[in-house]
């Protein structure tokens, strides 16, 4: 298991016996990835960028500040400590990039956020295990993913490696432009009527390809 997905599933667990938390693994990743790019960030604007209440916000900054990985500096937000930084450095190594793209028809929902995943084409079956984790964590008719995988030069869509440029070339060309995949490189597409449940679903199927190792 890689060690960024260790301590960020223990940031979750319950504290003491208490109540589980109401956020999950993957809205300390994404909180995290945020205050790491965009730092300091205020508690307002991580609630106006995340699906949960500003009650579990104010809980998961509480959890990542005992943590020793976030420090407040003054008034102007959360900055990522020494500590904070290794965390987050050793994720964006998996994960180095994650953007809101447009990709028309080649998703069901108005917004779609893109994680590129390095080097973990191996742990893609047919995708069905992303798009699954992402209508659990979002919703039924709510949410959803697209797993893409880069083999021999050509972005294919598992199970059956169709090259999506066929069909969704102006989709296509926007992807690679941005992500700039390799071959073995995922591409994770969470999408949803709601931009922040767009981001928060696609770190989730992003999640289920570091289980198990």
């Amino acid at each position: 298991m890689a060690t960024w997905k260790k301590m960020i599933d223990d940031l979750a667990q319950p504290a003491d016996g208490r109540v589980p938390p109401v956020f999950r693994p993957y809205h300390v990743a994404v909180a995290l990835i945020m205050i790491g790019r965009q730092q300091p960030l205020g508690r307002y604007e991580m609630c106006q960028n995340m699906s949960i209440g500003e009650g579990s916000v104010r809980t998961l900054l509480k959890r990542l500040t005992e943590a020793g990985l976030i420090t407040a500096e003054g008034r102007q937000g959360q900055r990522l400590t020494k500590k904070g930084k290794d965390l987050f450095d050793s994720l964006l190594r998996d994960i180095p990039i994650g953007l809101f793209l447009d990709l028309g028809d080649l998703t069901v929902y108005k917004y779609d956020y893109a994680n590129l995943v390095r080097d973990r084409a191996r742990k893609v079956m047919d995708g069905v295990r992303q798009r699954d984790e992402a209508i659990i964590q979002g919703g039924r008719d709510r949410a959803g993913a697209t797993t893409l995988v880069m083999r021999d030069g050509m972005l294919v869509m598992p199970p059956d490696d169709f090259n999506i440029l066929l069909s969704n070339e102006q989709e296509t060309v926007l992807i690679m432009e941005s992500l700039r995949p390799v071959d073995g490189d995922v591409v994770v597409i969470g999408s949803s009527d709601d931009a922040n449940l767009a981001r928060e679903v696609s770190m989730a199927a992003v999640m289920t390809l570091f289980e198990d190792e």
